[in-house]
Parts: C-alpha cells; sequence; structure tokens
C-alpha cells in the first residue's frame, strides 16, 4: 500500500464538502438529540453511548469518495499511469476510508463520553466505553472493505446505492420470507449478507468471553479478507483509458 496515496486520499476527505459536511451533520443531530430527551426527561433518562451499527451512516457518506467517484470524474486514468499498483490503490481507499470513518467515530464518542460523565452521577463504566469504541472502528474498517468493493465495478453512488439495496432485502424481504416453512433458508442468508454488509467485530462477546471466540474474530477478519481480494481481483480486470469517464 502507497503511504503517500492514503496520506492523501485522508487530507482529500477533509475538504470534501459531502465527505466533512454529512458527519458533522451527523454529529449535530445526534448530540443535539440526546440533549433535547435529557431535558425534556428532566434528568431522568440517563444518556447512553450509540449502538456501533449507527454510525455505518458516516460511512456510507465518506464512501461517496472511492474508486468509482475517481473514474467518472477522469481520475483514474491519469492515477494509474503514476507507479503505483492497483492493489496498492485498492488498499489505500480503503485504509483512508476506514481511518476517516473511524477517527469521527471516535471523536463522537469521547465527546459522547463527556456528555455522558457530565451529566449523570453513575455513567458506564471505563470498558464498556472501549467497547463500543472498538466496535466502531471494527465496523468502520468493515464496512470500508465492502464500499470499495463495490465501488472497483460501479461508477460514482453506484457503490452507495447497491448497499442501500442489498441491506434493504437483508432487512425488510428475506424475514418475510423467513416466516414461511419451505424457505427458512432465509435467514440463513440474512446473516451471511448482513455479515458482509455490516461488518462488526464486537469485543465482549469476543474477548471478554471464556474462553475466546475466535470464531468471531476468524469470521471478521476472512469477510474483510474476502472484500478485499474480490475488489482487487476486480479492479486488476478493469480496463481504464483516457477515453472511459
Amino acid at each position: 500500500m502507497s503511504l503517500t496515496f492514503y496520506q492523501s486520499r485522508v487530507r482529500q476527505s477533509f475538504h470534501r464538502l459531502p465527505t466533512l459536511g454529512l458527519p458533522l451533520a451527523f454529529f449535530f443531530v445526534s448530540l443535539s438529540w440526546q440533549v433535547a430527551i435529557l431535558l425534556s426527561t428532566k434528568f431522568v433518562v440517563t444518556p447512553q453511548l450509540t449502538d456501533p451499527k449507527l454510525f455505518s451512516l458516516i460511512v456510507l457518506a465518506l464512501g461517496l469518495s472511492s474508486i468509482g467517484r475517481d473514474a467518472s470524474e477522469g481520475l483514474l486514468p491519469v492515477l494509474l499511469t503514476r507507479p503505483l499498483r492497483r492493489s496498492s490503490y485498492v488498499l489505500g481507499h480503503w485504509a483512508a476510508l476506514g481511518t476517516v470513518a473511524s477517527f469521527w467515530a471516535l471523536f463522537h464518542g469521547l465527546l459522547q463520553w463527556g456528555f455522558i460523565l457530565s451529566t449523570t452521577p453513575s455513567p458506564p463504566r471505563v470498558e464498556e466505553l472501549l467497547y463500543n469504541l472498538f466496535g466502531r472502528v471494527t465496523l468502520c474498517f468493515g464496512m470500508a472493505a465492502t464500499l470499495v468493493c463495490f465501488s472497483t465495478r460501479l461508477p460514482a453512488w453506484g457503490n452507495i446505492l447497491l448497499w442501500g439495496l442489498l441491506y434493504y432485502v437483508a432487512d425488510r424481504v428475506l424475514p418475510g420470507l423467513g416466516k414461511d416453512e419451505s424457505v427458512r433458508y432465509a435467514f440463513v442468508v440474512r446473516q451471511y449478507l448482513l455479515g458482509l454488509l455490516l461488518p462488526e467485530l464486537d469485543f465482549r462477546q469476543t474477548f471478554a468471553a471464556s474462553p475466546i471466540s475466535w470464531f468471531r474474530l476468524t469470521t471478521y477478519l476472512s469477510n474483510v479478507s474476502l472484500l478485499l481480494l474480490l475488489g482487487i481481483h476486480i479492479f486488476n480486470r478493469r480496463e481504464v483509458s483516457y477515453a472511459s469517464r
């Protein structure tokens, strides 16, 4: 992986309006919502740390700046003429997307923790905070692998639309099919599909268990590795010319 390319992608994420404005909007809405609940209940309801899966919205917003966008803007042929391996290009996108998304997720978690400490006499334990933050990071890097894999073949916004379509199928269509005894396999398909769309490693159930749940760890790592290898394979077979946009 090219460190220079990775650094340029990270810096770029803080200069584009969508990849900067949408995470900030998420910050404002989520924290304002918790403040409103706290005031409306007169400090009776204790604020809780946000579920890591909710940060899929931030990863989706940042995923707008990916390989498909480079292709649609005509930057892809120029980038590939430089001494940059295609595998390094794909991995650089993945690492940059995961890093920036993790930054916003961790920053939000620390702000939220400070808010809970200042408003609640008995906040959650520090280990609860660490479990939550680790879960956010694994979700960010896991979803980054999914979106980058999709973007190796699809144009700008295509990876987000495909992710949304598959998530709709997993969340709305397959549970309805699973009610029929003849299509119970729909639940199995749903679990595999959600594992690819929302790859998250629950640190509490993985490392706090006795013994350590190696199955969860290997499943997460294998899903992320499979998506990255598939994305590299597809991108290596992609034909790029200066006439393509």
